[in-house]
């Protein structure tokens, strides 16, 4: 008569069994796991953008999160043997096919190469700082190629080296074709006079219509010891009289010519500020947006949270109303968690009809290069991105077309008066 097994038997068996092939069913279990994971960049690699504006669009201004091009950004270029302008690849037609192209610009310039620079940078490096970030002298020519007009600079990481990191910087970018904002050689100081770089300086520029913009960066977030001041280089911050500055340069901005003024039509601010990570903006930001409103911003370039965050419009007693992007995410970055890796390319377009809106275009970053949201998992990603970004908005002022969130900014009351008359 045949014993049967015991129940601790036969899982004795199983055990024995499963050892013998263990090893193809894991493999087959990772190979099956791993399609939804990663299939989306194995079999729909990213693509260069064509046809990124429409012919209804009469000027296009191109704005952007936080780019750093050091650290893994600089090592993956590396490794696939190939120059930092890489990062660019899938998004260069969004920029080449604006008017102005704006972002922040999240590290110092630095020439590792240089035999007298080299032995400097170890030992500059900050102690009061645990992380330290700088990109190498070709990045400044990655992003003057990929046509970006500006960047601002006034951000937590441009010193993270002390004076070497500003000198270094303001050498490498001073005189090449993009402008800088947000940092110099001192504050609040006579550029015609001196020759210098006033940290608080304004860009402008304009269109065909006679439009005239401003841009100006600001940071919230710095360390002791970055900001700019009388006779002291840095980047411009809220420290010391920085809140004062700003309002003085703000209210300077909208006064016409003939007042003394710079005459803008549509002033914008760069600003570094909030909470990294946090998808929701804080209560500072909510009062600094107020003041900036106050004294005539229109809008608001945030960043530094290194993830999106919802959108604003605030007003004052007066009735003039700011668009607030309080955060524009990532744009070219290593980091490796989800929201990290969602961004926007935010477009603010002066239509042919006489309308203004902003759109935003999805952005994934993979391999550290931001390309456009694609393949069967773009639903999903775009949900997720508008989902953040419209949440706190009027319902009568968005809808999705054409592939892109629109905000109306006429229905929002952003930029009342603007235009051709």
């Amino acid at each position: 008569m045949e014993r049967k097994f015991t129940f601790q038997e036969r899982m004795k068996l199983l055990q024995i069994k499963h050892k013998k092939t263990a090893l193809r069913d894991s493999l087959i279990a990772m190979a099956v796991i791993s399609v939804p994971l990663f299939g989306y960049s194995w079999f729909i690699p990213a693509e260069e953008a064509e046809d990124t504006r429409p012919d209804n669009v009469d000027y296009r201004i191109s704005m952007v999160g936080d780019m750093m091009m050091g650290r893994h950004v600089l090592e993956a270029a590396n490794q696939a043997n190939e120059p930092i302008d890489r990062v660019f690849d899938y998004v260069t037609p969004f920029f080449h096919e604006s008017d102005y192209t704006t972002g922040n610009f999240e590290n110092p310039v630095m020439d590792p190469d240089d035999p007298e620079i080299a032995p400097q940078i170890e030992d500059a490096e900050l102690h009061n700082k645990d992380i330290h970030f700088f990109a190498e002298p070709d990045s400044v020519d990655a992003l003057i190629d990929a046509g970006f007009d500006s960047v601002n600079l006034a951000n937590n990481h441009m010193l993270d080296y002390g004076d070497l990191s500003l000198n270094q910087t303001l050498d490498h970018m001073r005189d090449a074709d993009i402008e800088l904002v947000g940092i110099g050689d001192a504050l609040n100081i006579d550029e015609e006079d001196t020759g210098d770089l006033d940290a608080s300086r304004i860009e402008t520029f304009e269109n065909e219509d006679g439009v005239r913009f401003g841009i100006i960066g600001f940071t919230d977030v710095f360390v002791q010891g970055f900001s700019a001041s009388d006779y002291v280089g840095g980047v411009f911050t809220s420290e010391y009289v920085g809140l004062t500055i700003l309002r003085e340069q703000l209210q300077e901005a909208k006064l016409p010519e003939e007042d003394g003024g710079l005459g803008i039509d549509v002033m914008m601010v760069h600003v570094h500020w909030g909470d990294e990570y946090q998808v929701g903006y804080n209560e500072t930001q909510e009062a600094l947006a107020q003041f900036m409103n106050n004294y005539g911003a229109d809008i608001i370039i945030g960043h530094h949270s290194h993830v999106l965050e919802p959108l604003t419009v605030v007003e004052n007693n007066d009735g003039h109303r700011t668009f607030v992007m309080n955060s524009l995410g990532n744009f070219v970055f290593d980091q490796g968690w989800s929201r990290t890796k969602e961004s926007v390319i935010a477009q603010l377009d002066f239509l042919d009809d006489g309308s203004t809106e902003m759109s935003f275009v999805p952005i994934r970053i993979g391999d550290t290069k931001p390309y456009e949201t694609a393949g069967p998992l773009k639903s999903y990603h775009d949900f997720r991105i508008y989902r953040t970004l419209r949440k706190e908005l009027n319902s009568d002022w968005w809808t999705v077309e054409d592939g892109r969130l629109k905000v109306d900014l006429d229905a929002a009351g952003v930029l009342e008066g603007v235009g051709p008359s």
